[in-house]
């Protein structure tokens, strides 16, 4: 893993080849990790099966925030009761929110140690440990796991009492987003605590104004979730194919984000 940069660099190192070019040749190396997205993906098995049973073709954009998988390329079938963006699905007893959500926290924030532990070397150094990256950053990536979902509920709890106010909190998380999106990355490849890495990602943001990569990173989520939504689709187990067939996508656009968050904080990568 590279050592951590603490001062921001004047200018970003120049690249003679292109970010998918070497995005492909990482993701070769890394492809085992794969496995996360595609185990976070099966945690909503009945969303999976329920989508091949769905019509027509879905299209979705995500941009460049924490851990991709399926879901950020397809929509889950929307039921009765109250809808819960986490691993479950649909919750119907609101009893089971705090501890099913306090059980998430705690199991994605260890994998995101891992996974994007992993990265981190994987880009780095070009070999990485799975389990020593849990080790060393799962308190921190479990601590921004939930600072996450507290954000989150402060953004939209409020529009079940003022429901006018969703496009105010569409565009505050937006904003967000953007200001923010390098934080699990500058945390793991400098080595960073929680607080100094959202301050790292948003001095970052404010210098290199990385706008043309997150809104690229969204358009091509959005080309990609077509044909992932007509896999989903093909019979009873389409849901399933389509995890398979997200999960290394995902992973690629978990790689060049990290290889681009290097880049803007001058840290130098294996080719």
């Amino acid at each position: 893993m590279a050592e951590p940069s603490r001062d921001p660099p004047d200018r970003e190192p120049p690249r003679t080849e292109p970010l998918v070019a070497r995005t492909a040749r990482h993701v070769g190396r890394l492809l085992p990790l794969a496995l996360v997205p595609l185990a976070t993906a099966l945690l909503r098995v009945r969303d999976l099966l329920a989508v091949s049973r769905t019509d027509g073709v879905s299209v979705r954009a995500s941009f460049p925030v924490y851990r991709y998988d399926v879901w950020n390329f397809l929509e889950a079938p929307r039921g009765g009761g109250l809808s819960v963006s986490l691993p479950f699905g649909t919750l119907e007893p609101l009893t089971l929110l705090v501890p099913l959500l306090g059980a998430y926290v705690l199991v994605s924030g260890l994998l995101s140690a891992g996974y994007f532990g992993s990265i981190a070397d994987g880009v780095t150094t070009g070999r990485f440990d799975f389990v020593a990256n849990v080790r060393r950053f799962g308190a921190r990536t479990v601590t921004l796991e939930a600072l996450v979902v507290l954000a989150l509920a402060a953004a939209f709890l409020p529009l079940v009492i003022v429901p006018p106010l969703f496009v105010a909190a569409i565009l505050a998380a937006l904003v967000l987003s953007y200001l923010y999106f390098p934080t699990v990355y500058v945390l793991v490849l400098e080595d960073r605590g929680v607080g100094s890495a959202l301050g790292r990602a948003r001095d970052l943001v404010r210098q290199h104004r990385p706008i043309g990569f997150f809104l690229s990173v969204a358009v091509v989520t959005a080309l990609c979730s077509v044909p992932l939504s007509l896999v989903a689709r093909i019979g009873p187990v389409g849901g399933l194919l389509a995890a398979v067939v997200a999960a290394p996508l995902g992973l690629a656009f978990n790689v060049a984000t990290a290889l681009k968050v290097a880049e803007m904080a001058g840290i130098e990568t294996v080719e």
